[in-house]
């Protein structure tokens, strides 16, 4: 009786286990459809599709330049006077100190309501690079050709301070005055087709590894900026 009654409990734990393992599996399913419904950047998830693996790097921690480290050298190498409007600006481009920005198959330019699209030829030339840089990024991924958004330039003090009405936060000594600097967003992009979440954040992690790349080149410094999204870039 004894040993029946044994043989009874295990098999009652043994159907409670079973069904124990089948709830799990079932849960464990739908966690992971959950989690690639709406975690479409998780980096397993991209590179089982055929896209380059995403590195193991905490950007927002990692790309956090402060004003204090190049505010100075952004002083020295950009523009001579900070200009106080957009004649100002022209000037400079007449006189060749400053660089125009025209769209090109690397970035698409925004409506820049606050600055304009204006560089020295230093800040010009690395916008470059990280345009050719992140296209390299892209390739045999399928989002070749995308292209980045650059939304704000270059600033002046009249632009500063109708800037400063809607952001108060926004700086005087700021070094888009100086032509040196440019904001990039890391959730804006421009490709042939449709772009999933997934993929667009995959684009903003390859933005990201990008610039990474070419501040430990001490070729620029970068700042990521949560509420206005996107990467503040100062050439070096």
């Amino acid at each position: 009786m004894k040993h029946s009654t044994r043989k009874f409990l295990f098999g009652g734990i043994a159907v409670l286990v079973l069904a124990g393992g089948l709830v799990t599996a079932l849960n464990g399913n739908r966690i992971f459809l959950r989690w690639r419904k709406f975690t479409h950047g998780n980096k397993l998830f991209l590179q089982n599709r055929g896209f380059k693996c995403i590195p193991d790097i905490h950007y927002e921690r990692e790309l956090r330049n402060q004003l204090w480290e190049y505010v100075e050298h952004s002083k020295q190498h950009g523009i001579p006077l900070i200009p106080k409007n957009k004649r100002d600006l022209e000037k400079l481009v007449r006189q060749g100190v400053l660089k125009e920005l025209q769209q090109n198959d690397y970035y698409v330019l925004d409506t820049m309501y606050y600055s304009y699209p204006y560089l020295v030829q230093e800040a010009h030339e690395l916008l470059i690079e990280i345009g050719e840089r992140f296209q390299r990024k892209l390739e045999n991924t399928g989002l070749e050709c995308t292209r980045f958004t650059v939304t704000s330039v270059l600033r002046t003090e009249e632009s500063i301070r109708r800037l400063q009405r809607r952001n108060r936060n926004s700086v005087r000594n700021s070094p888009h005055l100086h032509g040196t600097t440019f904001d990039l967003s890391y959730k804006t992009f421009f490709a042939k087709k449709q772009l999933s979440e997934g993929e667009v954040h995959y684009l903003g992690q390859m933005l990201m590894s990008t610039l990474w790349e070419l501040r430990k080149e001490k070729k620029c410094w970068v700042t990521y900026e949560v509420w206005q999204t996107c990467l503040h870039v100062v050439s070096r």
